[in-house]
């Protein structure tokens, strides 16, 4: 409240303080002084002005109460529903699996497949067959020392090839990692030299969702692994095949 005084004589009132006026008006004051203020109160013109007023003031927002809300700007309005309609769809969305899952979405995996197919044909069928040629031509066995030969390093633009990953058969499912999103060929040269030894080992090209291929060592024989999507969750059909498209290894691994 306010400090102010209403009236014209006297410490108690008139002059009223304004904050007196209030109390006495919200009915805080004690029952004695009520009585004692208000005998004076209706003595004095200034007074009576005053809880005149707070009258009207409790009238009207008595009376804003009972309006009707104005509505609401239709800037805020677009607002909200747009605020509404992110969260929804945020609440809706499909869950993607936990990192490090080996679960594959599969319309994740056809992107890939048509970003790997628009890379530049030309230049990666001739690197494959620089690759396939020094493949070929190099010994995988240095002559009487049992080590294998260091991989082909011959690539398009002098770039170096990646060397062959070397897998086991008792450990295969642990190159997926290794191979998944990746597209060297080998001496396979290119996709149509995949899909001739996918239909060589009873898979249909077409329908094969091939989502990395590189090559590989499997048990100290050379080959090219393709990692195919399986027909369940979390399930990969493995082909290692060598140049000739014999299977080295031909399964599903879970």
């Amino acid at each position: 409240m306010t400090d102010k005084i209403r009236g014209s004589i006297g410490p108690d009132g008139p002059p009223w303080p304004v904050d007196l006026l209030a109390d006495l008006h919200a009915g805080v004051l004690e029952p004695g002084r009520a009585a004692e203020v208000g005998a004076r109160v209706a003595a004095d013109p200034d007074a009576r002005a005053v809880l005149a007023a707070l009258d009207s003031v409790r009238a009207d927002l008595g009376a804003l109460r009972e309006a009707p809300a104005p509505p609401m700007p239709e800037h805020f309005a677009a607002r909200i529903d747009a605020a509404l309609a992110e969260e929804a769809r945020r609440a809706f969305a499909t869950n993607t699996p936990p990192a490090g899952a080996p679960v594959i979405d599969l319309a994740t995996a056809r992107r890939k497949r048509g970003r790997m197919a628009a890379w530049g044909g030309g230049l990666l069928t001739a690197a494959a067959a620089a690759v396939a040629v020094a493949f070929v031509a190099l010994p995988q066995d240095t002559p009487g020392t049992g080590v294998a030969a260091p991989s082909p390093t011959v690539s398009d633009g002098g770039t170096n090839a990646e060397p062959p990953l070397s897998v086991g058969r008792e450990n295969i499912g642990e190159s997926v990692n290794d191979v998944v999103d990746a597209e060297d060929y080998g001496p396979l040269g290119d996709r149509a030299g995949l899909d001739r030894c996918l239909d060589a080992n009873a898979i249909d090209p077409a329908s094969a969702q091939v989502v990395g291929v590189r090559p590989v060592t499997l048990d100290g024989k050379s080959g090219v692994m393709a990692i195919m999507l399986g027909e369940k969750a979390a399930q990969f059909r493995v082909l290692v095949v060598t140049p000739d498209c014999s299977a080295l290894y031909n399964g599903l691994i879970n």
